[in-house]
């Protein structure tokens, strides 16, 4: 990783762990999102083991909340970090992202940092949410989301699976950050229990694109 990365300060075994964990974690999750959308019978058991992990997760990274939210066609993970509102988030972790692009209120590519007096009012205006565009020429380009949540008293934090699952990607460094800076218990194993799901298919690049267009800003109104 790059010496002006948001991880520089962490050892690469604390961050491959983080890695191990946390993209078996989402992998899991998509995967039971899959089944829930085929109504697989094996649902009443997959839930419960996965939501009993995310406990142990959480209890592991406490920088970082995994939630599981079941609606009526869909399983998905929800990402929280333990930050106190977005002018913070973006001030000690998304914005230290090489390749940062533009931002949004609403959307993406609202705001080009190229453009500097827009940029700045952008900054100093209070802000709830906040959409972020990357496009680093190692990592590729990348689009994460946040969301001052009052009730969880967090940020919920959104990125694409398929995007996630890359430690290169801005959405894995940003929650690797928040995960490793207060340290964490390594004596709980999480890598081992979410490999007993027995999913063992990646997602391919179509499957990449179904979830990369599953990811909509829709998701913060």
């Amino acid at each position: 990783m790059a010496n002006n990365d948001i991880l520089s300060e962490f050892s690469p075994s604390d961050i491959n762990a983080f890695k191990k964990d946390f993209t078996q974690m989402i992998k899991v999750g998509a995967e039971i999102d899959r089944h829930y959308g085929e109504a697989q019978h094996d649902l009443d058991v997959l839930i419960p083991k996965f939501e009993a992990l995310t406990e142990k997760f959480n209890k592991k990274y406490k920088g970082v909340r995994i939630k599981a939210k079941k609606t009526i066609d869909s399983f998905k993970v929800k990402i929280f970090l333990k930050v106190k509102d977005v002018k913070e988030f973006f001030a000690e972790s998304a914005s230290k992202i090489p390749g940062l692009k533009s931002v949004g209120r609403t959307t993406f590519n609202q705001i080009d940092i190229s453009d500097a007096g827009k940029f700045a009012s952008f900054l100093d205006s209070v802000l709830d949410k906040i959409f972020v565009s990357y496009a680093d020429p190692e990592a590729g380009t990348s689009s994460i989301a946040a969301a001052l949540d009052r009730n969880e008293k967090m940020i919920e934090f959104n990125s694409s699976p398929a995007e996630i699952m890359s430690e290169n990607s801005a959405g894995f460094r940003i929650c690797a950050f928040y995960a490793l800076k207060n340290g964490y218990d390594k004596k709980i194993e999480i890598y081992s229990g979410a490999s007993t799901f027995g999913f063992s298919s990646l997602l391919d690049e179509i499957e990449k694109r179904e979830w990369y267009d599953k990811f909509n800003p829709r998701f913060l109104e």
